[in-house]
């Protein structure tokens, strides 16, 4: 499929251009997990339980609290 039919028939033109780009640049998307979190001296490795513990953390912060990002 050429580039201009790809990005035609796509949803998400801006993502497909993207995708297009970075494919012709060379630039594979890497989805590697977390393979170990270290919380207080303990090693965590167990998927499940690395996002549990993130999950919570990310709970507890502060709602409050404004992020932003220019």
């Amino acid at each position: 499929m050429t580039l201009n039919k790809r990005i035609s028939k796509s949803n998400n033109k801006t993502k497909t251009i993207w995708n297009i780009i970075n494919e012709l640049l060379g630039k594979q998307q890497s989805m590697q997990g977390i393979q170990k979190l270290t919380i207080s001296g303990t090693q965590i490795t167990n998927q499940q339980d690395i996002a549990d513990t993130l999950n919570r953390y990310f709970s507890s912060v502060n709602n409050s609290e404004s992020i932003v990002i220019n």
